[in-house]
């Protein structure tokens, strides 16, 4: 790369020649409007090549619960790479990750480790099918569950199609053979009765219900009370297994995640992100009973890479520290119920329509273009929102040294780096772009 073309965008023409769109996620290619090319990441700070500094609430979508570099995880790593990071073999960090998983998931007593939130979800999926002996999985409109071909729906950009109702499964993109999604049905989120009408329906067709948790991937809307009772009660009396995608809410809303904090334990539970400290991880697991198919190896799961001897020392270190860390959840309660109440005063003072929803250290901040009425629907929430506002509005805060995602239904991620003079930074960033927003 050229030394003198160190501007932003100058980077990422030179990164598009060789990398098809200039990302290596299809996720990414609309996650900066304004060219951003980072050079380095520190805590909650990230550098880009023109030497600017920004405070981020994307975090890498999620991982980076201690900050970017923490230099627990980055000693452990260069330690196992001078130990072989990937033989193939069993490793005794195995028996070390699967005990730490086991020990701090209420649902989970074995696992089987994976690379990514799409291959953990996909065997989990396939494992219910192979228990079950059924095809017919549910899930929720919004809730995002990996690119694999049988779960790849619209989501919320299904929101933006003229006519579409919330139990429509669009495929998600081109390419997808018409039959993929046959067997997968859709339901809106938090509608008791949608989902009593469906178990009325067709329950013995049913092999699976996978939810997020906590809906973080569309708006970071929680369950009404006792609707994940209501799932676990009807998929016990059913037959089908449970499965909780905790791939961002694992080890983030609490030690144990979303069954943790809500007292309502699956049958499969699909973790990643916070569990490998932004080293690409991923597992599944749930009790014994569940997982028996594959201890028998009835069911196939597979993966070169799956629990590499690197990705598990990641996964050790950082459950260990969690364990360790006995007011971690305090002190990320406290950081988010700090950032939130600074965020709502910024908008309250400039006289600006918003609806935030947090859970724990994961909010939502999205510019409204009418009063919201109900913040548990996704659809009342996607009608409300003013999505492109809210893209002017993250181009201004990246001009003035704050990054978020320009979706107004993405999440913004705290971490424990997000704390005083830093988070003083970022709202008087984002007031700054309040106001140049005009009206």
């Amino acid at each position: 790369m050229d030394a003198k073309r160190r501007t932003n965008a100058d980077c990422l023409e030179d990164i598009k020649e060789v990398i098809a769109g200039g990302v290596s996620s299809s996720m990414r290619a609309a996650a900066v409007p304004v060219p951003l090319v980072v050079r380095r990441a520190e805590g909650c700070l990230i550098r880009d090549v023109e030497d600017g500094e920004f405070v981020d609430f994307n975090m890498g979508y999620g991982p980076n619960l201690f900050g970017y570099a923490d230099p627990d995880v980055a000693a452990a790593l260069a330690d196992q790479f001078t130990r072989g990071h990937m033989t193939g073999l069993p490793h005794e960090l195995d028996a070390e990750a699967g005990a730490l998983v086991a020990e701090l998931v209420p649902g989970v007593e074995q696992v089987r480790f994976a690379n990514s939130g799409t291959e953990a979800v996909t065997s989990a999926l396939r494992l219910a099918r192979a228990s079950t002996g059924r095809s017919l999985v549910v899930t929720f409109e919004g809730h995002y569950h990996g690119w694999s071909e049988t779960v790849l729906r619209a989501g919320k950009n299904t929101l933006q199609i003229q006519g579409t109702r919330p139990t429509d499964v669009v495929p998600g993109a081109p390419g997808m053979i018409p039959e993929a999604l046959a067997h997968t049905a859709q339901l809106p989120w938090n509608d008791a009765e949608a989902v009593e009408e469906l178990f009325a329906r067709d329950g013995d067709r049913i092999a699976a219900v996978i939810l997020e948790p906590v809906l973080v991937n569309a708006g970071v809307i929680p369950p009404v009370p006792g609707f994940l009772q209501l799932l676990r009660d009807l998929t016990a009396r059913s037959g089908a297994m449970l499965v909780f995608d905790e791939v961002i809410t694992g080890f983030r809303v609490a030690r144990g995640g979303a069954q943790e904090l809500y007292g309502v334990e699956p049958d499969l539970t699909v973790l990643s992100k916070v569990m490998g400290g932004g080293f690409p991880v991923a597992a599944f697991g749930g009790r014994k009973a569940a997982m028996r198919m594959l201890a028998t190896n009835e069911a196939h799961h597979a993966g070169v890479y799956a629990g590499n001897h690197a990705a598990l020392r990641a996964v050790v270190t950082v459950l260990t520290k969690i364990r360790a860390l006995p007011g971690l959840y305090e002190e990320l309660e406290a950081i988010g119920a700090g950032a939130e109440e600074a965020v709502r005063e910024v908008f309250a003072v400039e006289k600006r329509p918003v609806h935030i929803s947090r859970v724990g250290s994961l909010m939502s901040v999205a510019l409204l273009r009418k009063p919201l009425e109900k913040g548990d629907s996704l659809r009342d929430l996607a009608e409300a929102a003013d999505f492109s506002r809210h893209r002017r509005f993250q181009a201004l805060a990246q001009r003035e040294g704050v990054y978020f995602h320009p979706n107004a239904l993405e999440p913004w991620f705290l971490s424990t780096a997000h704390t005083g003079d830093v988070l003083d930074k970022a709202v008087g960033a984002l007031r700054r772009a309040l106001t140049d927003l005009g009206g």
